[in-house]
């Protein structure tokens, strides 16, 4: 009997550890579609591994985190195929995502780019601007509800956004990069209809034909070049080179292997000559510098947005940096502590403020740089909202010995 129980457990471990290890091949073979070369990714074969690995494991949040992505890869690539949404991927997309949080509400597996949260957002959000480039408004807005309702557009981004649009001035032109500010933006000029005077652009999807047509047919931005041109243009040889609107001057490099412009910066360059500066220009914080069309060093810094200094307009005193940073910081009881993006976002502001205090610290200023410090600890403090970058930390403490 004892030889008999000992044989059956055996047999038993044998299927166990057998479907473990094919379940971990199921999932990196499906992983690793994510980290090839973009035009060699299969997400229908990602799917095929993906789906037989929850099956295998239905509670391992990994697995659905990435079937989640696989199902998104497969509905749209990238911006080109926005446009193109089929919401009953979308629906799939969103159930795995809603189910990784509900095993896992502070997801800790691996990542492509986006926390379970930002991507419910994402998802809904490109669904939405499908369905309004396709003059389906009704069903635009319905998918932002949507995308609400199962857990994205969680009400911090959607303050700081909406905190970013106020920063801008009147009929100004926000340029715009990046999932958690883009697309939550997009919920607030239509959803809410909030400061739909500010002309909200992508950044990244410049670089597709249909999104500039888009914009000039719907009087969002107008560009200099005809329809025609803007739909040929791609990326060019390019070297150093001067350009001047309306008495402003300033050098563009190449964006790309220090040789090249991608057609996004033609199209984006294109707007900027239109514009004239007719309207004030903006950009969100966090930007790629390689995408700002080489104005980095003529900005003026609002810690979420940086408005284009062309009036060499002063950078903010102590008193309305102060200001403005205990505004921006009075929104932080809001943020979804298992959203990993929303508590990186801290660091970002986190970090404009030491920097601040860093400049305080050099110019002989230390009671003004203490005070920041001080409201830092009041509204983050590191027990709360840790740390999520190690030099951040390092950051503070050395402010810390220089006061």
């Amino acid at each position: 009997m004892r030889n008999f129980l000992i044989l059956i457990f055996s047999f038993l471990s044998t299927i166990v550890f057998s479907q473990s290890g094919n379940f971990e091949t199921l999932l990196e073979n499906g992983k690793k579609e994510f980290s090839k070369d973009f035009d060699k990714q299969d997400y229908t074969a990602a799917v095929d591994n993906l789906e037989k690995a929850v099956k295998l494991q239905p509670e391992n949040a990994e697995a659905h985190y990435f079937l989640g992505y696989a199902y998104s890869r497969l509905n749209s690539k990238d911006g080109k195929g926005m446009i193109e949404m089929n919401l009953q991927l979308t629906i799939k997309v969103s159930e795995q995502f809603e189910l990784v949080n509900k095993l896992t509400p502070k997801y800790n597996g691996e990542n492509v780019v986006l926390d379970p949260y930002s991507k419910l957002t994402a998802e809904w959000g490109s669904m939405a601007m499908s369905y309004w480039h396709n003059n389906k408004k009704d069903s635009a807005i319905w998918a932002f509800n949507e995308g609400k309702k199962r857990g994205g557009f969680g009400d911090f981004y959607l303050s700081i956004n909406r905190l970013l649009l106020d920063f801008c001035s009147e009929n100004s032109i926000l340029i715009s990069s990046g999932d958690n500010f883009t697309i939550p933006l997009w919920y607030l000029q239509i959803v809410e209809v909030y400061r739909k005077d500010v002309s909200v652009i992508d950044i990244s999807l410049l670089n597709t034909t249909w999104y500039p047509a888009f914009l000039a047919v719907n009087d969002i931005v107008q560009f200099d070049l005809s329809k025609k041109v803007l739909d040929t243009i791609k990326y060019c040889k390019w070297s150093d080179s001067t350009f001047t609107i309306n008495n402003f001057s300033w050098t563009i490099k190449p964006s790309y292997y220090k040789q090249y412009i991608l057609r996004g910066d033609r199209v984006f360059l294109s707007l900027l000559k239109e514009n004239n500066f007719k309207r004030d220009i903006y950009f969100t914080t966090g930007f790629n510098e390689s995408m700002r069309l080489s104005l980095k060093n003529h900005l003026f810094s609002l810690i979420i947005v940086d408005k284009l200094n062309t009036n060499n307009q002063k950078q903010l005193d102590f008193k309305e940096y102060k200001f403005e940073i205990t505004k921006i910081l009075s929104l932080i009881n809001l943020v979804n502590l298992n959203s990993q993006q929303e508590l990186n976002f801290i660091d970002i502001i986190r970090f404009d403020l030491m920097k601040k205090a860093s400049f305080y610290i050099n110019d002989g200023m230390k009671e003004e740089a203490k005070k920041l410090i001080k409201i830092m600890d009041e509204y983050t403090d590191e027990k709360t909202y840790p740390f999520q970058f190690e030099n951040g930390k390092k950051y503070s403490d050395y402010l810390r010995i220089q006061l």
